[in-house]
């Protein structure tokens, strides 16, 4: 009886390891098969991306993000169904995706990639001169900020380049602006405009024709110093500019001033009026 009772428990300890031994094999089978899903659909992904059938990449990066969402693949996916979806001109739907994904991920290591696209979602819709500039600024803060929060990223020289581009830009903007008003006989708008041009984008190439236009709309408003002044800056810093050459006709029939102190002191008081 004893050796009977004996062998009956080892046997169940026997049948106990071999459940255990099944269970963890297919555990191991199940989560080989997650991963190597996973990884599928991240390839798939990748070649619909490739073959130009962007909804579809948007549906399978999607969902690995469902199915697998502690895969190392998972963030990954986020990013590139925003840029799938960049790809298809749906740009309000990637814009939407990563804004999510920046502020759940602020420090994650595809951040930089993040904002840079998020930049790129902005920036191919700044509308033409003369329309809302409102795209034109969030485009600039965003590559701005990736200047700034991330100076060594391999997309920091783009987005330098970005931010010229934008800020010439915005700076004809506010100067066809400023033409509208002259125009309309409305000098003092029209210098509102070129001022801020002067104050907020001085490395732009609207610099030159805005002081030309700043020394017509001053002589409009018959201040005939401040116009010399004007145009005396923009022969000084841009002696060779088309719009320097044009101005040597514009005060011909003015006389300079200087009577009450020297033609340099009073431009750098008129410089001091405009960057104030």
């Amino acid at each position: 009886m004893i050796f009977i009772r004996n062998n009956y428990i080892i046997l169940i300890k026997l049948l106990t390891v071999l459940i255990l031994l099944i269970n963890c094999s297919s555990n191991k089978t199940e989560n080989q098969t997650n991963v190597s899903n996973d990884i599928e659909t991240y390839r798939s992904g990748l070649s619909s991306l490739q073959d130009g059938n962007y909804d579809k990449a948007v549906k399978e990066f999607d969902n690995l993000n469902i199915n697998h969402p502690f895969s190392s693949l998972a963030k990954k996916s986020e990013i590139m169904t925003a840029y799938s979806l960049y790809q298809n001109n749906e740009i309000n739907k990637s814009i939407s995706k990563l804004k999510t994904f920046n502020e759940m991920n602020p420090k994650d290591e595809f951040s930089d990639y993040a904002h840079y696209l998020l930049a790129m979602c902005y920036y191919i819709q700044i509308s033409n001169q003369g329309r809302d500039p409102s795209l034109s600024l969030k485009a600039l803060n965003s590559f701005k900020l990736i200047t700034t929060k991330y100076p060594n990223s391999k997309y920091a020289k783009d987005s330098k380049l970005k931010i010229q581009f934008i800020k010439n830009s915005l700076a004809i903007n506010e100067l066809n602006i400023g033409k509208f008003y002259l125009k309309k006989h409305a000098p003092a708008s029209s210098i509102k405009r070129f001022k801020t041009i002067l104050q907020k984008y001085q490395n732009s190439s609207a610099i030159p024709e805005t002081l030309y236009r700043l020394t017509e709309a001053l002589l409009m408003m018959g201040l005939i110093e401040e116009a010399i002044k004007s145009n005396a800056i923009l022969k000084y810093n841009f002696p060779n500019n088309e719009w320097s050459n044009l101005s040597e006709d514009i005060l011909s029939n003015i006389s300079s001033t200087g009577q009450k102190e020297s033609f340099t002191s009073s431009i750098k008081n008129y410089l001091s009026t405009i960057f104030d």
